[in-house]
């Protein structure tokens, strides 16, 4: 079986704790056709040494300054080769096989234009943890029932040249926008079971 291309773009700034865990489970993924991208916006802390420590396992990457997470990940999402295209911060990561269940989940249902899964929640520093359970939504479901849980999203590369990439005026609800845009033009799948990433909260976290 040929596996789509996917391609992730982490937008990273001055989360040197975390991001290590983050490129680790994205290339740890051992998905075969994986195409991996940092942008940096120009980290003062160990953030760079970090992605440098990885570049050569990298499609691309960059560290300089940027006008925000939004436009940090279109840099990325413009560069892009995949059919499947996502993006994951700095300060969150994927569970073991989700690229695979996200790919396999296209595949099977091949109007989909978005496909998403549970979301695993850990508070810093105290580590407790919840689910955020999303099941299945619909743009009406979306607009009534609340968003997805970002980190587990997976969007097809085709829907975001009809809707564009993201709006890179907003700054805390860029994800729920491109997913209304994103639903009036296709279908959504929901991957039960385990969920495909994890949700850091912290201190530092953008609020």
């Amino acid at each position: 079986m040929t596996w789509p291309r996917i391609t992730v773009v982490t937008p990273s700034y001055n989360q040197g704790n975390y991001l290590e865990q983050t490129v680790r489970s994205v290339l740890d993924q051992d998905y075969p056709n994986l195409e991996y991208m940092v942008v940096d916006g120009g980290s003062t802390d160990a953030s760079r040494e970090i992605i440098e420590r990885y570049a050569d396992r990298l499609a691309w990457w960059v560290s300089e300054p940027d006008r925000g997470q939004s436009h940090a990940i279109n840099k990325g999402w413009e560069r892009a080769d995949g059919e499947i295209l996502a993006w994951l911060n700095s300060d969150d990561y994927y569970l073991p096989n989700a690229l695979t269940r996200a790919a396999t989940a296209f595949r099977e249902q091949p109007r989909a234009v978005v496909v998403y899964g549970d979301c695993r929640f850990i508070q810093e520093p105290s580590r407790q943890t919840r689910v955020y359970h999303v099941g299945p939504r619909d743009l009406v479901s979306l607009l009534t029932k609340g968003t997805l849980s970002q980190p587990a999203v997976f969007v097809r590369a085709s829907a975001l040249a009809l809707t564009g990439l993201l709006d890179e005026t907003l700054h805390f609800s860029m994800d729920y926008d491109l997913w209304l845009r994103l639903a009036e033009c296709g279908e959504t799948a929901y991957i039960g079971g385990e969920p495909l990433a994890v949700f850091r909260e912290h201190s530092a976290a953008k609020g």
